[in-house]
């Protein structure tokens, strides 16, 4: 069996796929958008290292805080997608950048410390089936779904961040990894009307109830997660 049989990958328009290439870079190293090579952070690069805590600090902070960052959040962003602007031309950043603000900071702090394994992976990993993932065998499966719940109908940029923010720190805890740039993309969509948002809640439940279920040997499972028996400690998530 080839390494890719059996894998399924998600297609991603040029948003998705350009904060896909930038997370990677940080993590296994490549060229950046100044065409600078450099060591990722899985091979301890200083520039990585450096870049994943400066990005990891900026979590959670209004865009422009910390402009040293942008070269990794905003640089080589495309102009358009589908017809919509990516870029900005006012004081207010799109929904685009703060997509790409969201994804690429937290990523920043799921790889911290992280030297063995990327937490980007290109993988058709969304949030929910990562989730799903993280609940079987998890003592505190109601608290995880009740954030999952709450970072789904989130109001505004600020209280998705704080429960984004949780939920990728429990992920780092098991080392489960997340696609990226499916993540931007999806973060976009929930701000994109009623039914495009309807349709990530949809695909991300689907993914969850999936990822959660205990596997059973069959031909019709197989692509089911086996149940982990490991009692692990409760995970501590505020409301």
């Amino acid at each position: 069996m080839s390494e890719s049989e059996g894998k399924r990958y998600p297609r991603l328009d040029d948003f998705g796929r350009w904060v896909s290439s930038k997370v990677r870079v940080l993590a296994s190293g490549g060229r950046t958008e100044a065409g600078i090579v450099i060591e990722g952070y899985l091979k301890n690069g200083a520039y990585a290292t450096s870049s994943v805590a400066r990005l990891r600090h900026a979590v959670g902070h209004h865009i422009g805080d910390d402009p040293g960052i942008f070269e990794w959040t905003f640089e080589g962003m495309p102009q358009t997608v589908d017809g919509r602007a990516c870029l900005g031309s006012g004081d207010e950043p799109t929904d685009f950048e703060r997509a790409a603000y969201v994804a690429i900071t937290l990523f920043a702090l799921h790889q911290q410390s992280i030297h063995d394994l990327s937490m980007h992976t290109d993988e058709d990993m969304t949030m929910g089936r990562a989730l799903g993932r993280l609940v079987v065998g998890n003592p505190n499966e109601a608290g995880i779904r009740m954030r999952f719940d709450q970072l789904q109908t989130a109001d505004d940029w600020r209280e998705l961040t704080r429960h984004a923010q949780g939920l990728v720190r429990l992920l780092k805890r098991e080392k489960i990894p997340l696609n990226y740039g499916q993540f931007a993309d999806d973060l976009v969509r929930l701000r994109r009307g009623r039914e495009t948002a309807n349709g990530v809640r949809l695909r991300w439940g689907r993914d969850f109830i999936g990822a959660s279920r205990p596997r059973v040997e069959n031909a019709d499972t197989k692509d089911q997660p086996a149940v982990d028996t490991k009692r692990r400690p409760t995970d501590g998530i505020a409301g």
